[in-house]
């Protein structure tokens, strides 16, 4: 995994800035999360001791007090359930009440959804398959694989690389023959619960959920069998999900600018094929 400390290196600023960038950055970063099992990927707080350094400032601890300043209560809070601040989260500048709004959403729909935590956070890559922007698919496999906590959950079990790659690798549903799943959910008589990570049910939830979230030509169908498999309060918080994971698509769409992380650039350069997955075009062959 990960060291997950930021490289200083290449700003051109010499040994001294670097060493005090570097001294810095533990400050800020065990200030933040004293406890923390990996040291979080804090890029905001690292640009902003940059530009400090670039104005002169060699002191550790003034260039760890100042980055930290910048940050506001909103973004304290995205740290303490992330372990880090998404590129997502400071993606419009010119507007930042917009993202707290949206920060709202997620942790309504998202962080703070009774569903199993590992099971959100598996939806979320699972249907960011097919969002044309790369962003949000590997940024959420970042947090399942350990890189951040998935669905802002500190306690959630990461999943290993094999893992991943067998649910980057399932066949959406507009390629695989759908009736025995429909077959499958329209006999259950009792609500089931939240599958286990890899069950057959947790596949068969991906798939319905993939055709509601695209609106394909059986999202009506997936729906009555969904709603009637898991029950009716559960299936409103999987579309309150959807809708979270919806939104979140079309930001990123909507925001070509926004940077991979450098954990996950360096996740992805150390693992050849996740990174040729993450970055295949979006399959959407049900068009």
């Amino acid at each position: 995994m990960s060291s997950g400390i930021p490289s200083f290196e290449n700003h051109g600023l010499g040994s001294d800035a670097t060493q005090a960038l570097s001294a810095a950055y533990h400050i800020a970063s065990r200030s933040l999360h004293p406890e923390l099992r990996v040291p979080p990927i804090q890029v905001f707080l690292a640009r902003k001791m940059v530009q400090s350094a670039e104005r002169g400032e060699r002191d550790p601890d003034r260039l760890a007090q100042m980055a930290l300043s910048k940050l506001s209560t909103f973004h304290r809070d995205v740290t303490n359930h992330f372990g880090l601040i998404p590129e997502f989260f400071v993606s419009a500048p010119d507007a930042p009440e917009i993202l707290e709004r949206l920060w709202d959403f997620a942790k309504a729909a998202y962080i703070g959804s009774p569903m199993p935590a590992v099971f959100k956070e598996r939806l979320f890559v699972f249907v960011s398959r097919f969002c044309p922007a790369r962003y949000c698919i590997i940024r959420h496999c970042g947090f399942l694989l350990g890189y951040g906590y998935a669905s802002g959950n500190p306690s959630a079990i990461p999943q290993t690389i094999d893992q991943v790659l067998k649910l980057l690798k399932t066949e959406p549903p507009w390629r695989r023959e759908l009736e025995p799943i429909f077959r499958t959910f329209a006999k259950v008589r009792t609500p089931m619960d939240w599958p286990a990570p890899g069950d057959a049910a947790e596949d068969g939830i991906f798939a319905l959920c993939a055709l509601i979230f695209v609106e394909h030509a059986h999202a009506g169908r997936s729906r009555q069998v969904l709603r009637q498999a898991i029950g009716g309060r559960r299936f409103e918080y999987l579309l309150a999900l959807l809708a979270f994971i919806k939104s979140a698509h079309f930001w990123t769409v909507q925001h070509p600018g926004l940077e991979i992380e450098d954990d996950m650039q360096e996740l992805m350069a150390n693992n050849k094929e996740l990174a040729g997955l993450l970055l295949q075009d979006p399959d959407l062959g049900y068009r």
